[in-house]
């Protein structure tokens, strides 16, 4: 199939806006042009897959994201060390993980679209408090059961990291947090900075809050509900809260 120069350049410009935001608001004229012009489409689609990254569409918005594998945009240990300088080793890298999926845990529910989203919203001292318990409690399963070996999670590097390596929160005379390295606030702040980047969540450091943002929930609902890997370790993590 032949296309023309102007579709060409449509969708050239598309995909770049995409690859430098990773969201657009289907009511954006160039996503109009996605979802009318099935030429622009498919040239826009080919250039993702050729890339390892895929484009979807809901209600509101078109995201673009990176496959699991075979990826040039797929983010190693590596990569991630060079962005954020406070993973310093790899078990910084997946205690960062594990921040994420239990905020992920508090946040994520069956009815995304039927509460306000602000309701949803949860200080850094609640998400310390549970990444605390979550943690606590894999640590004392792992000590009657082959945890670690069972859900391949490095419980014991990762509990010493947190519980020994870093210092409890902290509140400036000022009454607002400290963000410093070593801290555990700082370290979820780090932890969470590939979301706000993403804009997927609002980061209120000055009121101690964090906003899970309507595309966050595109994400999980396109993205990862379904997943095995996902759904389990969300079961864990709600098995520590005495959750179904």
């Amino acid at each position: 199939m032949s296309y023309t120069s102007e579709e060409i350049r449509l969708a050239s410009e598309l995909f770049f806006y995409l690859l430098n935001n990773r969201i657009l608001p289907l009511s954006d004229t160039l996503a109009a042009e996605y979802g009318d012009n099935s030429q622009i489409r498919e040239i826009v689609i080919t250039m993702a897959r050729e890339a390892g990254l895929h484009i979807f569409s809901t209600r509101e918005n078109l995201h673009l994201v990176s496959e699991k594998e075979n990826s040039i945009f797929a983010t190693t240990y590596t990569q991630m060390k060079e962005r954020y300088n406070r993973l310093i080793r790899k078990r910084h890298f997946h205690l960062a993980n594990i921040i994420i999926s239990v905020y992920l845990a508090e946040i994520d529910r069956e009815s995304n679209f039927s509460f306000r989203i602000e309701d949803a919203a949860l200080s850094y001292y609640k998400l310390e408090e549970l990444v605390s318990e979550t943690l606590d409690s894999w640590k004392k399963r792992s000590e009657v059961e082959n945890f670690a070996e069972d859900f391949a999670i490095a419980i014991e590097e990762i509990y010493h990291l947190w519980n020994v390596e870093m210092s409890h929160s902290k509140v400036n005379k000022d009454g607002s947090l400290s963000f410093s390295s070593g801290n555990r606030i700082g370290f979820i702040n780090e932890a969470l900075r590939p979301l706000e980047q993403e804009k997927l969540i609002i980061n209120l450091q000055s009121e101690f809050t964090i906003i899970p943002k309507k595309e966050l929930y595109e994400r999980l609902d396109y993205l990862y509900h379904g997943g095995d890997r996902y759904t389990e370790i969300m079961d864990l993590i709600k098995e520590t809260r005495g959750e179904d």
